[in-house]
């Protein structure tokens, strides 16, 4: 009877082994499968992302090209005041689904320094002038922060010629 058990008894075990190894690969294949689900669906998303902003942010860098200084260093109060309604306008619908918060924030301290009237007597104290110049570039910045992968990637692939270059 001991005979008729052992064979038995290593199948069955055998048999168990093979399963917990087969049922070991099928989670871990599973795992790695939903971790590729996730990469490329991150992925899309990523690129619809950035196909939005290469659509509507050049709009904002055309209105603060708008924002420069006059003769004199100072800023058109109408100038800017046109120029931050156009941002205000332009920020309304998608652009509010895209844009980053660190580029929200920076257009918010932009609209805020523009939309405060002139100092002294229809004329930007130096303080304002700072402030409309800093929000401006600062705000700028951001935008092409929001569209870092790209920069990164053109960086990258510059870095490679030039090392093979040099």
């Amino acid at each position: 009877m001991k005979d008729i058990l052992t064979p038995s008894l290593i199948a069955s075990l055998t048999s168990l082994v093979i399963s917990v190894i087969t049922l070991y690969q099928f989670f871990r294949t599973q795992r790695f499968q939903q971790q590729q689900f996730n990469k490329t669906l991150d992925r899309n998303l990523t690129t619809k992302l950035l196909d939005l902003r290469l659509e509507h942010y050049p709009k904002a860098f055309e209105i603060t090209d708008k924002i420069f200084k006059e003769k004199g260093g100072s800023f058109d109060h109408a100038k800017i005041k046109k120029a931050v309604e156009e941002l205000i306008e332009w920020k309304k619908g998608v652009i509010n689904l895209v844009i980053s918060s660190e580029a929200l924030t920076s257009f918010y301290v932009l609209r805020d320094a523009g939309m405060k009237s002139p100092a002294n007597n229809g004329t930007y104290s130096s303080e304002q002038v700072e402030k409309i110049s800093a929000g401006t570039k600062d705000f700028r910045k951001q935008l092409r922060r929001d569209l870092g992968i790209l920069f990164r990637e053109e960086k990258s692939r510059r870095g490679i010629d030039a090392h093979l270059v040099g």
